[in-house]
């Protein structure tokens, strides 16, 4: 069996890990590969990458395991085995894909599974733990949040990319004497626009959903309690 591992900084916790790898229905449709899931457990699977040089397509069915601080993902299909697995450490997460297939060029597909499925747990566990604690549901596509920072957005919008399983969407908020709209679109942060008593900007950020960090939003001064809307694009 062949296998690459991806290992990254990690500043969540096992019990935040474990809150997204339990709910594979909204994190296959967060993947930055092509990922579809169906069914219960074992669910019905497909993975597709496509990359300039290779690409590469997997079908079958899929179980998960859990044991020490370590999520394991076992699918089986016509082609052969495929595991995918996240352990969480003191700091650091890793990610480790393996499979038993007959497959040319396996480890690099191998390379690009364990970063993207390493890369995308790392960020909404670690946008989980940040938000959870701040946000609260008011009805249909809308939300209440206290003591939200301009830091706070990069993890906001990953928090409810995962929680709508939708890659293009728009989010408003109404805070006092302030709104502010942020667009996404294919798991792109395209920009933010923010109005106050002081006058109004245009954040252009242009970045991934999964690379947008905390300095993207630090030139604006947000902070209080605001009421969310989102809009499916």
């Amino acid at each position: 069996m062949e296998s690459r591992v991806a290992e990254m900084p990690f500043s969540a916790d096992w019990e935040a890990v474990k809150w997204v790898v339990s709910r594979p229905g909204e994190l296959f449709l967060s993947l930055p590969f092509e990922a579809e899931i169906s069914g219960e457990e074992p669910f019905d699977v497909r993975i597709h990458l496509r990359k300039r040089l290779f690409s590469f397509e997997f079908r079958g069915k899929m179980n998960i395991a859990f044991a020490d601080s370590t999520a394991t993902y076992i699918m089986k299909g016509t082609k052969g085995l495929l595991i995918l697995s996240i352990s969480a450490g003191e700091g650091r997460l890793v990610s480790r894909a393996s499979a038993d297939l007959v497959e040319r060029f396996l480890g690099r597909k191998l390379e690009e599974l364990a970063k993207g499925f390493g890369l995308s747990i790392c960020r909404f566990s670690e946008s989980y733990r940040r938000i959870v604690g701040k946000i609260l549901p008011t009805g249909k596509g809308e939300f209440y949040v206290r003591d939200l920072a301009s830091e706070d957005l990069p993890h906001l919008l990953r928090y409810l990319r995962f929680s709508l399983g939708n890659g293009s969407f728009s989010l408003a908020g109404r805070g006092e004497g302030e709104e502010f709209r942020i667009t996404v679109e294919n798991d792109v942060v395209k920009n933010l626009e923010h109005e106050s008593s002081g006058g109004s900007a245009i954040v252009e950020v242009n970045k991934p959903l999964l690379d947008v960090g905390e300095e993207d939003f630090s030139g604006l001064e947000l902070g209080g309690e605001y009421f969310l809307s989102v809009l499916r694009r």
